[in-house]
């Protein structure tokens, strides 16, 4: 006689390959979207990084309308840096928010890399340009350790650097619990353009 699967049996069986199937695909979906995770995380890093080099290596000089000692309309070029260790301000032809040349910055404070950001020929001062209290901010990075800036100028580098525009900028920051990052941008602004050059790539004229 021929033994056989009882009815018990077969039903344990069934419930055992059932919990070892859903085991797996929960495993499996946590994989993907652990993997998801960890490819939208290099992305965004990916995306920020760019966007931060952009922004800097787009940094020029920029013109305004002016009268000379004869009352006549002239182009005057103005040349604007402000730079520390923690801080700098400049003017950029490809801001992050806008599409028109702005007045930008980027900050360490508050364990935060902050950006913000002015169109150039909007309410503020172009003579004298500084933030309007409704500037627009955008947190690249945040619970920083450390951040901190540098300028190179003629091959030398500088913790401090004003009304001259860099060679290059050197961003380094890290968030707690990771390494370091660094960011090293060349400044794409030719010091031999000329002001109707310079007027042309802000006007498009």
């Amino acid at each position: 006689m021929k033994k056989a699967f009882t009815l018990v049996e077969l039903l344990v069986a069934v419930v055992l390959l059932t919990l070892l199937i859903g085991t797996a695909l929960f495993s499996y979906r946590q994989v993907l979207l652990n993997i998801a995770k960890a490819e939208r995380s290099t992305f965004n890093e990916i995306l920020k990084v760019h966007q931060v080099r952009t922004s800097i290596e787009s940094m020029q000089h920029y013109v305004v309308d002016d009268y000379n000692q004869f009352s006549q309309p002239m182009q005057k070029l103005h040349l604007f840096f402000k730079g520390n260790e923690h801080y700098f301000q400049f003017i950029t032809l490809n801001p992050t928010l806008s599409n028109t040349p702005s007045l930008a910055s980027y900050e360490c404070k508050d364990e935060t890399l902050l950006y913000t950001e002015e169109p150039l020929y909007g309410k503020i001062d172009v003579n004298r340009p500084e933030f309007l209290e409704q500037s627009s901010t955008l947190v690249y990075w945040d619970n920083l350790d450390f951040c901190s800036f540098s300028y190179a100028q003629h091959s030398k580098f500088f913790a401090t650097l004003d009304n001259t525009i860099p060679s290059s900028v050197n961003m380094e920051f890290r968030e707690k619990n990771s390494k370091k990052i660094a960011i090293f941008t060349n400044i794409k602004s030719d010091n031999n353009l000329s002001t109707g050059e310079i007027y042309e790539l802000l006007y498009g004229e």
